[in-house]
């Protein structure tokens, strides 16, 4: 499972990194939204965490800009914005979730895996010819 944390707070970035290599993520970082950006162009991703709070760039606008450019990934907004429109805008724009700071590192995981386990089930297809079904799974 490959991850990409967009996040400026180097702190909480290089946390968020330990902890999903703990549970056995590949996890790549980005510092900036435009860095984000050209890492989301050359590498697909499973998963996205993305801060809206960046220095270069507002991240409900990455958020448009990165769902273009990796529209399969899921997409997690970690932020300090914490009223219910920006919650609102950022779910409206595609965010498959939305975590206000500060969380707890297992709460994150505990998210991927729940949206992971959905997204098990949206990734199965079924195909039948006739009399004959068949369903596949992809696995992540």
């Amino acid at each position: 499972m490959k991850v990409l944390l967009i996040e400026d707070e180097k702190t909480l970035a290089y946390e968020v990194e330990a902890f999903l290599k703990k549970a056995f993520y590949i996890c790549d970082l980005a510092h900036t939204a435009r860095k984000g950006l050209e890492m989301l162009g050359v590498n697909p991703y499973d998963f996205v965490l993305l801060d809206l709070g960046l220095p270069d760039l507002d991240g409900l606008k990455v958020l448009q800009e990165a769902k273009k450019l990796n529209p399969d990934a899921a997409y997690i907004i970690l932020t300090a914005r914490g009223n219910i429109e920006d919650r609102i805008v950022g779910l409206d724009l595609g965010a498959d979730d939305y975590l206000v700071k500060p969380f707890e590192p297992v709460e994150l995981v505990m998210r991927v895996k729940a949206l992971l386990k959905r997204y098990r089930i949206a990734a199965s297809q079924t195909v039948q010819i006739g009399e004959l079904l068949m369903v596949s799974f992809m696995i992540f």
